[in-house]
């Protein structure tokens, strides 16, 4: 299962628009086509060493592979698109994993 990072997001009105990596157009889903958000670890290689990085992955209904927000990939802060993400997921009713 092969990923895409997204470079760009935006959640309003019930509503999560992605802009990926490579791509130039965004993609809208709304709440309900999202099954979840989760937060994850993943062991990333630089030079020599493995390094853990956050990233948080969303599974939309009808796509075969998740959405990725990696922390270092995506320019905003972090811990504010995590905020951001679960206020969205406790609004519109969507699963949101730790």
């Amino acid at each position: 299962m092969s990923e895409q990072y997204v470079k760009q997001f935006n959640a309003d009105l019930g509503e999560l628009s992605l802009n990926l990596i490579g791509e130039n157009h965004w993609r809208r889903y709304s709440s309900s086509k999202i099954v979840s958000i989760q937060n994850t670890l993943r062991k990333k290689k630089i030079l020599f060493m493995e390094k853990p990085v956050e990233r948080i992955e969303i599974l939309v209904s009808g796509e075969p592979r998740p959405y990725i927000i990696e922390k270092g990939v995506i320019k905003d802060d972090f811990s504010w698109i995590k905020d951001v993400l679960k206020r969205f997921a406790e609004k519109n009713k969507v699963v949101y994993k730790e």
